[in-house]
């Protein structure tokens, strides 16, 4: 359950639709709006005027005061911090909170994606729930709330939130588990005629399994596709005109604590509806 909601905001276009879609879902629930100066703090930050913190703390409540404007029911507070973006955001994400954060999808953006802000801040192994907005949340119809699922453990935290979020939206939930034989089947032997069927019987099971699960919601609307796809190609499409879509967090401890998964990592980059990643 979120009893909080926190979004970055640097005043960009994808921070405006992030911040936005915040607050059009939030309902009486606390909205804090957090700009992330970057480098140390000094004692001079608060003195002076023309101080990049002080100059921010601005900007950041002249954002807040337009927002309370178009959303007058909202609960909404500012914060400020100094220091590295990625850590002071995700230093926030703590169980109970839903941190947003926007991003340009890659029709729309130059150069390449990697591993950007939202991606870093998605793959980072904290309590809470990252949301990642595209600036183009609002162009065109949405529908449906579309969940990935896998059969790794993390599959039931993945299909709850994405549950609750079809509840809350009153959307239908569109459950996709895609798999493909792999590539060096073909360069190396042709398996037995039947193996691929029994293959795709197994993962026609990891589906059902899900959609057992989900079923036993009362008055939730269910559509299950198995695609015989990469994962990571199936279910970016799936998102395509989607109201949102929920995947899981694979990262790892260690050095690896702010990587994502290859699948959720293909889909912030393609970033085709707003995308809740969920942590185990």
């Amino acid at each position: 359950m979120v009893d909080r909601i926190v979004v970055g905001w640097n005043e960009s276009e994808s921070a405006a639709a992030a911040l936005d879609w915040a607050l059009k879902r939030a309902g009486t629930t606390p909205v804090q709006i957090v700009t992330v100066v970057p480098g140390q703090e000094t004692g001079s930050d608060y003195l002076s005027p023309t101080s990049p913190t002080s100059q921010a703390r601005v900007k950041l409540m002249e954002a807040a005061d337009r927002m309370r404007e178009r959303h007058p029911d909202a609960r909404i507070d500012t914060q400020v911090v100094r220091g590295a973006v990625v850590e002071e955001l995700t230093r926030a994400s703590v169980p109970g909170t839903l941190l947003v954060v926007g991003a340009t999808p890659r029709s729309e953006r130059r150069g390449l994606f990697g591993w950007s802000v939202a991606t870093r801040i998605a793959g980072a192994r904290t309590p809470g729930t990252v949301a990642v907005v595209p600036s183009n949340v609002f162009i065109g119809v949405r529908s449906g709330v579309v969940v990935g699922v896998d059969g790794s453990a993390e599959t039931p935290d993945v299909l709850e939130v994405a549950i609750a979020e079809a509840l809350e939206l009153h959307e239908e939930l569109r459950l996709v588990h895609a798999w493909a034989p792999p590539p060096e089947w073909q360069d190396v032997y042709v398996p037995d005629l039947g193996f691929e069927d029994s293959l795709e019987d197994v993962h026609q099971g990891v589906l059902d399994d899900a959609v057992a699960a989900a079923s036993q919601i009362s008055g939730l609307a269910i559509r299950e596709s198995l695609i015989s796809e990469p994962p990571a190609v199936a279910v970016s499409e799936a998102a395509r005109g989607a109201a949102e879509l929920v995947v899981g967090n694979h990262s790892s401890r260690g050095v690896r604590r702010f990587l994502l998964g290859s699948v959720s990592h293909a889909v912030l980059r393609d970033l085709y509806a707003p995308t809740i990643v969920v942590r185990s």
